[in-house]
C-alpha cells in the first residue's frame, strides 16, 4: 500500500472516530443531531435546535475533549516519532528523558503548595515546568560527563528520572490525603474537565513544535544514516539533536501537562506506522500524528463510556494495550 494511500485512510479514520467519540458517551447523539448541529455553528442549519442541556454537553464539554484527546495523541506520536530518530532506537519514547517523573514532580509540589487549589492552570503550568527541567537536567549532565554517545544520554535519563520519581515519593508521602488523592487522578491521566482554555494551551504549545518538527525532515532522514554520515553530509550532529530534544521534551511537556501520564502512544504509534510508511521523516511524521490521534480520541472514548458514573483512567487504557503491542514487538524482534 503507497503511502499516500495510508495517509488518506489515517485521515479518514481520524474524521470517523472523532465523529464517533463525539456522539457516544453517558448522553449519545446521532449522526443527524452531530451535523445539523455543526450546520448550526456555521449559521447553515435551519433545523430544529437540541435541547439546552444536550447543546451544552456536545458544543462545550465533549466537542473541546474529543479535539484534546486528538492533539494530545498526535502530539505523543510525533515525541515518540523523534526520539526513535534521534536515538536510532524503534523503542525509545518520552521516558528516557525524564519528563514524565519531571512532569509528575512540579504537579506533586503544585498541589503540595497549595497552588492547584487557588491558582487556575497552575498544576499544568507546574507539570510543563517540570518536564522541561528534567529534559534540560538531562542533556546537561549527559554534556558535562564529555561523551556523546547516545547510551550515556540514555542511562543519564533513566538515572535523573529515578531520582525525580524518588523527590516525588518523598512529597507524596509528606503531603495531606486529599492533596495525594488529586495528584493520583492526575498522575492516572485523562482528559475529564478539559475545556477549551486546555485545549487553547495545548495547541499555541503542539502545533508550532509539530509544524517545526515537520520542517526538520531533511535532518531527520540525514540522523538515520548514522553521525558519521550525516556530519559528512554537512550536518551538525550534535546541534541538531540538540534542538529535536528540544521540540520532543516541549511536546511531550505540553501534552503530559495537560492530560497526565498517558503512556505507550509515544512507542506505538510512530513504530507501526514505520512499517507502513517507511522510516522517511517526510512520511513518518503525519502518519504517526494521525495515527496517535486515532488511538487517543478511542481510548478516551472507552475511558468515558465504559461507565455511566464514572471516567476511567485514560493512561490505564492505553496501558492496557501498550504492553501487549510492546511483547509482541519484542517476541518478534526474538525471532528475528
Amino acid at each position: 500500500m503507497s503511502a499516500a494511500r495510508v495517509m488518506g485512510l489515517l485521515a479518514i479514520g481520524l474524521g470517523l472516530s472523532i465523529a464517533v467519540a463525539l456522539c457516544l458517551g453517558a448522553v449519545r447523539y446521532t449522526p443527524v443531531e452531530l451535523v445539523t448541529e455543526g450546520l448550526r455553528g456555521l449559521g447553515l442549519s435551519v433545523a430544529p435546535a437540541l435541547d439546552e442541556a444536550r447543546t451544552i454537553i456536545l458544543g462545550e464539554i465533549r466537542l473541546p475533549r474529543v479535539l484534546l484527546a486528538a492533539l494530545i495523541g498526535g502530539g505523543l506520536a510525533l515525541t515518540g516519532a523523534l526520539l526513535q530518530t534521534v536515538f536510532q532506537n524503534p523503542m525509545a519514547d518520552a521516558s528516557l528523558l525524564g519528563v514524565g517523573s519531571g512532569a509528575a514532580l512540579g504537579a506533586v509540589i503544585a498541589v503540595k503548595l497549595g497552588w492547584s487549589f487557588d491558582v487556575f492552570l497552575a498544576l499544568p503550568a507546574a507539570a510543563f515546568v517540570g518536564a522541561l527541567g528534567a529534559a534540560l537536567i538531562v542533556y546537561l549532565v549527559a554534556e558535562n560527563m564529555r561523551s556523546s554517545s547516545l547510551t550515556s544520554l540514555i542511562l543519564t535519563g533513566l538515572a535523573v528520572s529515578a531520582f525525580l520519581s524518588g523527590i516525588t515519593s518523598i512529597v507524596l508521602i509528606a503531603s495531606e490525603e486529599f492533596r495525594v488523592r488529586t495528584v493520583f487522578f492526575w498522575l492516572a491521566g485523562g482528559l475529564e474537565g478539559r475545556g477549551f482554555v486546555h485545549l487553547g494551551i495545548a495547541a499555541a504549545l503542539v502545533i508550532p513544535a509539530c509544524l517545526a518538527a515537520a520542517a526538520l525532515h531533511r535532518p531527520l532522514d540525514l540522523l538515520l544514516l548514522g553521525d558519521l554520515e550525516a556530519r559528512a553530509l554537512g550536518l551538525n550532529v550534535p546541534r541538531m539533536r540538540l534542538l529535536l530534544l528540544a521540540l520532543a521534551a516541549l511536546l511531550s511537556g505540553a501534552t503530559t501537562s495537560i492530560a497526565g501520564s498517558v503512556p505507550f502512544v509515544g512507542l506505538m504509534a510512530p513504530h507501526a506506522m514505520r512499517g507502513l510508511v517507511g522510516p522517511r521523516s517526510s512520511r513518518l511524521l503525519p502518519a504517526a500524528f494521525l495515527a496517535g490521534a486515532i488511538l487517543v480520541v478511542l481510548s478516551d472514548l472507552f475511558a468515558r463510556a465504559i461507565s455511566d458514573r464514572y471516567d476511567l483512567p485514560l493512561g490505564a487504557i492505553t496501558s492496557l494495550s501498550g504492553a501487549p503491542y510492546l511483547i509482541h514487538i519484542l517476541r518478534r524482534t526474538e525471532r528475528a
